[in-house]
């Protein structure tokens, strides 16, 4: 099968495109995330073969070839995301689509229409030397692509202050799973319900192709401040002030001592500070200086302190290194929730329990997604190399997930490790329905199955959330040995 496998695609997008040897396959049996091997007696994560396409005709024929052999697809771009969204779960095709580079700018409707394989931060260089720039970007926009983060996101850098990435999608180029291109516009209302379901999908209901997205003039100014607060709820009181301001701050991260101190570790000039905050106001040059003084006033109010211009500076260019910390490590692993910003205290001494439990070199760092909604990111170190204790660490990951389920949140995603949390985020009409939608637009069941709605194992069998648990809580012994 895997002979006959190779030369059909072979057939469809030439030899130089297509690989089965087993050590190029093996690069892709995992995300940004290490997986350890006990994790081969559940899933086959090797593909049988890895594709490269540089066309959307070419991905068309793929699919179309894979559906009437009903063979499994996993879409993967630069793969930045790590809850297992780009792995396969019993081999099949891996689709890389970092080939899809279309460019192209509308000045006159002020839209761009971009391939899914270009990354983010090449589009956003692109659009600046151009003048324009994209209102909402990933933390991750220098490796993560923009098929691979509309597939799996939407909150990030800029997303405070002007909204959902959905919002900013004009349009969307997909291939459905039995290899039909479709051209979906938000103008045409049916058109604009698929739209959204898409957007977040993680590939389970087509691929992505193309995005036109809106597009605006490059602000006239740009400033960041950096601010240290003495505790999280003298920053949540600032947050809570300035988000509510006629123009909200582009962009507020927060970094707590912890996370500076591994900064420290590595060479990073880091304050001494119990928390470090970053605030971001663009626009006019009238309205950030008055967006300033607002701040400083309210800074002020709880006894924080302004830092030098030039840190701030130089925290705003560093904003796409935040896993630079991994060096300390030398494998980095990674909790991602959504929480509301009153729970923000909260959800900080629950984390720094486990930390202090399992004594974890962890550090925090979180940023405002929503106007009351945070993105929290507590990171800490291990080493892969040493298997028993690093295996015992990955089950803290799904710790860190029910503490923002209990804030009234969730993961920021589910891919495989977090899809036993789906029916609690989402509820079980929505559940119903996204179900019956996947039925409806994957009937053979090949656009990387086994994720999001319902996890199966290598050996066709569901793997139920009760049964996870069980394994993870096995897993977490494993420090004893």
């Amino acid at each position: 099968m895997t002979d006959k496998l190779f030369l059909d695609l072979v057939n469809i997008v030439g030899e130089s495109k297509v690989s089965d040897k087993l050590y190029e396959r093996m690069l892709y049996d995992h995300d940004i995330a290490p997986l350890p091997p006990e994790i081969s007696l559940i899933f086959n994560t090797i593909p049988d073969i890895v594709v490269k396409p540089s066309s959307v005709e070419e991905t068309s024929k793929i699919l179309k070839y894979a559906y009437e052999n009903k063979i499994p697809v996993i879409p993967r771009g630069a793969s930045t995301w790590g809850f297992g969204g780009t792995i396969p779960t019993n081999g099949g095709i891996v689709l890389e689509l970092t080939e899809l580079k279309k460019l192209s700018l509308d000045v006159e409707n002020q839209t761009v229409t971009v391939g899914a394989g270009i990354r983010w931060k090449s589009l956003i260089d692109y659009l600046e030397n151009c003048g324009y720039t994209f209102n909402v970007y990933p933390s991750s926009a220098i490796s993560a692509t923009i098929g691979g983060w509309i597939a799996t996101g939407g909150l990030g850098i800029g997303s405070l202050k002007h909204g959902h990435l959905k919002e900013h999608v004009i349009g969307l180029q997909i291939i459905t799973s039995n290899g039909e291109i479709k051209n979906l516009s938000n103008d045409n209302q049916s058109e604009s319900k698929i739209i959204d379901e898409i957007i977040g999908s993680e590939g389970t209901l087509g691929i992505i192709t193309e995005a036109t997205l809106q597009i605006i003039a490059s602000p006239e100014k740009t400033i960041s401040i950096a601010v240290s607060f003495n505790d999280f709820n003298s920053l949540t009181s600032v947050i809570e002030k300035v988000v509510v301001e006629p123009v909200k701050p582009y962009f507020i991260e927060a970094q707590d001592k912890d996370y500076l101190d591994l900064k420290k570790a590595i060479g990073i000039e880091s304050p001494d500070v119990p928390i470090l905050a970053l605030f971001v106001y663009n626009g006019s040059t009238s309205q950030v200086e008055k967006d300033v003084k607002t701040l400083n006033k309210l800074v002020l109010e709880v006894k924080g302190s302004i830092l030098p211009s030039e840190f701030a500076e130089k925290e705003w260019i560093e904003r796409f290194y935040y896993m630079r910390i991994r060096k300390g490590g030398p494998t980095l692993l990674a909790g991602e929730i959504t929480h509301p910003l009153n729970k923000l205290e909260e959800v900080v001494n629950e984390t720094r329990i486990i930390k202090k439990k399992h004594n974890l070199r962890m550090g925090i760092k979180c940023i405002m997604v929503a106007e009351d909604t945070v993105m929290f990111m507590p990171m800490y170190l291990a080493d892969e190399r040493k298997r028993w204790k690093f295996v015992s660490l990955l089950p803290i990951v799904n710790d860190i997930t029910n503490i923002g389920l209990n804030a009234g949140g969730g993961p920021y995603g589910f891919g495989i490790w977090n899809s036993f949390f789906l029916g609690k985020v989402i509820g079980d009409q929505k559940l119903v329905e996204i179900k019956a939608l996947k039925k409806k637009m994957d009937p053979n069941n090949i656009m990387n199955p086994s994720k999001k709605y319902k996890v199966m194992t290598k050996f066709g069998i569901p793997l139920w959330g009760f049964t996870f648990k069980l394994f993870t809580s096995v897993l977490g012994l494993l420090k004893y040995f």
